[in-house]
């Protein structure tokens, strides 16, 4: 699918898993080299910029709005490469990206470039559009924090087993964040110099802004790992003391019922031998069980004594 939006000297061509004749008829009029058109046919691994002399090339990768799911076709990131004019910007994707079909809405209203004609340009189309993406992943961000916040209050309510893969869950989504967004920060730096060089330096300011925006999306996460790495820590000592209290408990009652299985034992040894003495008198079996109660009873004070249980 291919869109084309203009506004006044301004051009933006969003193309969503263009195929390479497509890209070449798009791309005829805006001198883009071919090694850059090669690149856009197929999605890329890492993240980058590569400045050219009329144009710069960006890549960046940010978490899937579709993150939370589960299973084989759980998608973890996108891909949005980025090919920055004067007067042009062309978006390639592979696979539909609502926050695209938002800022097309926004960009045909006019709306947010109405206040910037004296200089306009597609620096600013490019700002906006990135300065959505980064926003939009607010709510994600959200979602995890009220995911933590129910684990917590699970934690402290005697549910630590339960939690076990809902931690696992949550880690998982996390890392997503984290691979997604680790490399911006080097990429938004190497385009604040390209980019000042290209637009000039007013466009710093919309630059700072970018970074402005990834360093807080960062921030929000860090704070997020943090809690998450301490209810993890939580819950482990807190499985590994229920774990502790339940072998205490299996051990005490081992101990308590000992004495009374070594007695037991012994008497039932030679049950029919006559010189077995006291289990062949009329009271030997009322005898052999006072005796196994008196043994566990005197074991259960001895370990009350020792301040075991």
């Amino acid at each position: 699918m291919i869109r084309q939006i203009k506004y006044k000297t301004v051009t933006w061509i969003d193309m969503e898993s263009p195929s390479r004749s497509e890209l070449d008829e798009v791309v005829k009029n805006y001198d883009v080299h071919p090694l850059v058109v090669h690149e856009l046919v197929i999605p890329s691994q890492r993240s980058k910029v590569d400045p050219y002399d009329d144009f710069m090339y960006l890549i960046l990768h940010f978490p899937s709005s579709h993150f939370f799911g589960n299973g084989e076709n759980r998608k973890e990131t996108y891909e949005v490469d980025f090919v920055l004019g004067k007067n042009f910007l062309i978006t390639v994707h592979y696979e539909p990206i609502q926050e695209l079909e938002e800022f097309a809405k926004v960009f045909e209203s006019n709306s947010a470039l109405n206040k910037k004609k004296n200089e306009l340009h597609a620096g600013l189309v490019f700002f906006y559009l990135i300065q959505q993406l980064y926003q939009s992943l607010e709510p994600g961000l959200d979602s995890l924090n009220h995911s933590l916040k129910r684990v917590e209050q699970k934690i402290f309510t005697g549910h630590e087993a339960e939690m076990v893969e809902t931690i696992s869950n949550i880690n998982r989504q996390l890392l997503d964040f984290k691979w997604a967004l680790k490399y911006h920060r080097e990429v938004l730096s190497s385009l604040d110099i390209a980019g000042r060089d290209f637009f000039g330096e007013k466009f710093g300011y919309y630059l700072r802004a970018i970074i402005g925006e990834y360093e807080k999306t960062w921030n929000y996460l860090e704070s997020h790992r943090e809690t998450f790495n301490e209810l993890r820590q939580t819950n482990e000592s807190m499985l590994s003391i229920k774990t502790n209290n339940i072998m205490k408990a299996i051990a005490i009652i081992a101990m308590v019922f000992l004495p009374s299985t070594l007695i037991g034992t012994i008497f039932g040894m030679s049950g029919l031998d006559s010189n077995m003495p006291i289990i062949k008198s009329p009271y030997g079996f009322y005898i052999a069980v006072t005796l196994m109660a008196l043994a566990a009873f005197s074991t259960f004070i001895w370990i009350k004594f020792k301040k075991w249980l």
